[in-house]
């Protein structure tokens, strides 16, 4: 079912840009979109951005994004389009950008009446699907089909999309103009630096071997070897009974400093992201999130392709290191947390916050 948050008003005449983002991926996917949409922003200084997402992502952006109409597409399919088509088409959109490849998005696109519509294809790498994806759009941006050995960053790849409507180059990746897209109000002025460490608890990070003992020894070595003084372990609800397990399992001097950040929608995790002093996340939508709020970031991959991975999903704006996540072993735990702590305080002298 296809929602809508607020209104979309105007009729997109005069030189007033109406810039449409279609995005009906992940979190992290959605958040990939900011530069683009900052790059806009500074493109047409007077334009209005709507956007259709998810409806787990819906929340995520700030009163910037004017106008969310959620499309779920686990629930309504790639073929019931009509009724979010016709809202689409009222708004009088100049400008649409496909930044998903699923066909649904480019229906949307195209249904929206915008006169320009950017998005991806694929060439003769898929010759049919290629041929449709170029039947949908009016400005075409090349990606490869295929798993390529040097990626360059999702951030990037996106912002071609909004190059081809004159965006200027460089992408930005300044701090105040990415977390200015977010849902998670204005920073205070002399706000003083916490002293919170943050991991972000999830399925990732119980691969191999990794189970709550080992996260908890990992995570007291960590807090130990990086100088901060308490840890805030930040879990989805399906993953809050593997943060508390792992709370459990702190030696006590680490337990009384530590806390786990009850559920909550997007806004407050954003805010409680946005209040650490560092985040260790395991390639998840936290890392992203807090990379564009500014906040030092250790982002944990598996081994496999992870020089493709890392390249392409490694937070951006904020200062950032990606490490292979190692499998469980006896001293493991203890010596990745170390070299991890000692990472965050190189991280931290970076960080102009």
């Amino acid at each position: 079912m296809a929602e809508d948050r607020g209104a979309a008003n105007g009729s997109g005449t005069g030189k007033s840009a109406r810039i449409l983002l279609v995005r009906l991926d992940g979190l992290g996917d959605t958040l990939a979109c900011i530069p683009a949409l900052e790059g806009l922003r500074r493109a047409y200084p007077d334009a209005t951005f709507d956007a259709v997402l998810s409806p787990a992502n819906a929340s995520v952006f700030s009163d910037r994004i004017r106008c969310v109409y959620e499309y779920d597409l686990d629930r309504v399919g790639d073929d019931g389009t009509g009724d979010i088509e016709a809202r689409l088409r009222d708004a009088n959109y100049t400008h649409a950008i496909v930044a998903t490849e699923e066909p649904v998005g480019y229906r949307l696109a195209r249904g929206s009446g915008a006169p320009r519509r950017a998005g991806f294809w694929h060439r003769l790498e898929k010759p049919l699907k290629s041929i449709w994806q170029y039947a949908q759009l009016t400005d075409r941006v090349y990606r490869p089909a295929a798993w390529i050995a040097r990626p360059e960053h999702e951030a990037q790849t996106l912002y071609r999309l909004a190059t081809a409507f004159g965006a200027p180059s460089p992408p930005p990746d300044d701090t105040g103009a990415m977390r200015a897209w977010l849902a998670v109000g204005a920073m205070p002025d002399g706000r003083s630096r916490s002293q919170n460490l943050g991991v972000q608890i999830g399925a990732k990070f119980s691969t191999d071997g990794w189970g709550p003992a080992v996260i908890a020894a990992f995570c007291a070595a960590a807090l130990r070897a990086s100088g901060l003084r308490a840890l805030t372990l930040l879990a989805a609800p399906s993953d809050q009974g593997l943060a508390h397990a792992v709370m459990e399992h702190l030696d006590s001097d680490v337990r009384e400093h530590t806390s786990c950040a009850p559920p909550a929608g997007l806004p407050p995790w954003l805010r409680n992201l946005d209040s650490l002093a560092a985040l260790i996340a395991p390639d998840s939508g936290a890392a992203h999130a807090a990379g564009m709020l500014g906040v030092p970031v250790i982002d944990l991959f598996g081994m496999t392709r992870f020089d493709q991975l890392s390249r392409q999903w490694r937070p951006w704006a904020a200062p950032s290191v990606c490490l292979v996540k190692p499998p469980a072993a006896a001293g493991v735990p203890e010596r990745f947390g170390e070299h991890v702590g000692a990472e965050i305080g190189r991280l931290r002298a970076l960080d102009r916050r």
